[in-house]
């Protein structure tokens, strides 16, 4: 009589033995995850000044190609950045002193605003200059199973749910090695993605305050907007 509980008895304690194993993966991930934000935020608070240059690719089921530009990218704590586009066409933006400047020379067009309700978030879309406590106010981090490549890849997902709306979640390479962020996706919920990759990375590059400064010529319209910038009229990067 007791043969055909055996199997039952030995499905509950295999069970058992699966939740445990899980428990057990979970746990070593936490640690992992925990050993990597360390590492991240140690190579964040190192940072003063940094240099990079950046691709960035935009898809979209609206279009036939994916969009690629080129670029220059320059940030000094805390608060001050500079990314350039050199192609497909040349393109200045500025962050100091949280007012935004954008210039398109082509265009002879040139925009100012002031950023201050959003500086944050800007620095946050960037990837750098913040560690793990400033990005956990907004994302709930996690770290992927699977790792490849020689990085570590983070999944942030964006606490507010307004945000997770339109942004379910947030890709975030960190190099294995340097800790620094290689690449970071934006997936929208219509299926759209921004992604970034920084190439040639130098940290603590002297950089002059004039960086920072944009020179608009006379005869370029100015007008009040930031279509240069992410769109953080609605919160939708925090």
């Amino acid at each position: 009589m007791t043969t055909p509980r055996a199997p039952r008895a030995l499905a509950r304690v295999a069970a058992v033995a699966l939740v445990f194993a899980g428990a057990a993966c979970w746990a070593a991930r936490a640690d992992q995850l925990e050993d990597v934000l360390s590492r991240f935020d140690r190579v964040q608070e190192s940072i003063h000044t940094l240099s990079a240059e950046f691709t960035e690719t935009t898809t979209s089921d609206l279009l036939l190609d994916p969009i690629s530009a080129r670029g220059r990218f320059y940030l000094t704590k805390p608060d001050a950045l500079r990314w350039e586009y050199s192609s497909p066409e040349e393109m200045r933006f500025v962050i100091a002193e949280d007012e935004y400047t954008g210039y398109f020379p082509e265009r002879k067009r040139a925009e100012r605003r002031s950023v201050q309700r959003w500086s944050e978030q800007i620095f946050r879309f960037f990837g750098v200059g913040q560690g793990s406590a400033e990005l956990a106010k907004f994302y709930d981090i996690k770290l992927a199973p699977q790792q490849s490549g020689g990085t570590y890849l983070l999944l942030l997902e964006p606490a507010k749910r307004r945000v997770r709306k339109r942004i379910p979640e947030v890709k975030f390479w960190l190099d294995a090695e340097t800790y620094l962020p290689t690449r970071i996706e934006y997936r929208s919920k219509n299926g759209n993605t921004r992604t970034i990759e920084f190439h040639e990375i130098t940290l603590n590059p002297d950089l002059a305050a004039s960086l920072y400064e944009v020179e608009i010529p006379d005869g370029v319209k100015v007008t009040r907007g930031f279509s240069g910038l992410p769109d953080f009229s609605d919160d939708s990067a925090q």
